[in-house]
């Protein structure tokens, strides 16, 4: 039971630690822009016109390799805990 407790208090700990080191994202600038950018053309862009006809996708911005690498890994190390706590368990 105590190890039960001990191990529920660190993963509070860990939580809260981590959500402290948290920031929020930046998505846009503290200052809004001065001028607004004004539009003397009427004719469409040609350039965004051929991105719209293209069959590919842009980016989305999806998470990156280290990010899936880092959870492969936790996935990993749990497993092979929980492979040794059971063979412990048994003997």
């Amino acid at each position: 039971m105590n190890k039960v407790i001990a191990g529920l208090l660190v993963t509070l700990a860990v939580a809260l630690g981590s959500l402290g080191l948290a920031s929020p994202a930046s998505a846009y600038p503290d200052t809004p822009p001065s001028t607004v950018p004004q539009v003397s053309s009427t004719t469409p862009d040609t350039q965004a016109a051929a991105a719209a006809s293209s069959s590919e996708l842009p980016s989305t911005g999806g998470p990156n390799a280290a990010l899936l690498g880092g959870g492969v890994a936790l996935v990993l190390v749990g497993g092979a805990v929980v492979v040794v706590a059971r063979r412990r368990q048994t003997t």
